[in-house]
């Protein structure tokens, strides 16, 4: 029998340890690695020329609009903003384009949004608990390390003014270093869209034409959150928008040159990427960057930097390619 000296145990105990650790990094690793992407095959359509309904007035008309989402609580209005260097403003429209206007002034349109800044605002949301998400996420550089969501009891139209309820900030867990390599130039995001209460982010990548979904779970407050990756979507371009329709059931994002649906596999599930797709070309619009279910049947989109329009696009007319 070899006996083994205590030091020689201690090698051994140290090597195994050392082992599981990198075993246990590694089974984390994968389990945050989405499946590779699904390819699904396009059809031979033209893009279409869609017909502006409506011209934004105000800020979110001269400006850069960069974010839309239909109240829960005021029928016809929706809640728009423009992306970095505008004020800390939400400013309520209906589907004519037309601003409702402040009963505190006429000179300051919109919602002032207290205690905030507008790093780079990219877009908006609401939750079932009847909150205003203002995601201020934009990240070009792929540097920045105060992404946060800031969260407004949803106010009544011509208030003028709304503190901030919360702020909650969060991070891409696969995110090593700031900025990344151009090959991992991943961690941009221009969508977000909630379900019930749960806030869902989907990426503009700048390394290939792939989106990536993500889900914020149970968010605290005072800390930096982890997001949880789910899946990834070759929507053969940027993703500048998202929504998700009012029963959760459905997703639709946007790039500059087409709008996709996705319809969730399993009932109220959120595996929208697995399930049933639909997708529309278009052309002639220019900067398209946000997007908003109005009701179950139509989106609308918010485009044209310094001179916005909202195009409606009916749900009947994209095309089914999976």
């Amino acid at each position: 029998m070899m006996l083994r000296s205590p030091f020689c145990l201690y090698i051994i105990r140290y090597a195994t340890l050392a082992a599981l650790v990198t075993l246990a990094a590694q089974a984390a690793q994968a389990a945050s690695t989405p499946a590779p992407a699904p390819f699904v095959k396009l059809p031979a359509v033209a893009p279409v020329s869609l017909i502006p309904s409506a011209n934004l007035e105000g800020p979110p008309g001269s400006r850069e609009i960069s974010g839309l989402v239909a109240s829960k609580i005021h029928p016809g209005v929706f809640w728009a903003h423009n992306d970095s260097g505008d004020q800390t403003r939400i400013y309520p429209v209906n589907r004519s384009g037309k601003i409702i206007k402040s009963a505190r002034s006429d000179d300051a349109p919109g919602v002032y949004i207290g205690g905030v800044v507008n790093s780079d605002w990219e877009d908006i949301a609401l939750d079932a608990s009847g909150r205003v998400i203002i995601a201020d996420v934009g990240n070009n550089s792929n540097a920045r390390k105060d992404l946060v969501l800031q969260y407004v009891i949803e106010p009544e139209p011509t208030v003028g003014f709304a503190p901030l309820f919360k702020s909650v900030f969060i991070r891409y867990p696969e995110q090593k270093s700031w900025p990344p390599e151009k090959s991992d130039f991943n961690y941009d995001c221009e969508g977000i869209f909630t379900k019930g209460d749960t806030v869902y982010f989907v990426t503009k990548r700048r390394s290939d034409s792939l989106t990536r979904l993500y889900r914020l779970d149970a968010p605290i407050t005072g800390v930096v959150n982890d997001l949880t990756p789910l899946a990834d979507f070759d929507i053969r371009g940027r993703a500048t928008a998202s929504d998700a329709s009012p029963d959760g059931k459905r997703l639709a994002i946007l790039t500059y040159e087409a709008v996709w649906l996705f319809e969730a596999a399993t009932p109220g599930g959120d595996d929208w990427f697995a399930g049933s797709v639909w997708w529309l070309p278009f052309k002639d619009v220019k900067g398209a960057e946000a997007l908003a279910f109005d009701g179950e049947d139509t989106l609308l989109i918010g485009a044209e930097e310094g001179a916005g329009k909202i195009y409606p696009v009916k749900i009947s007319d994209l095309h089914r390619v999976r």
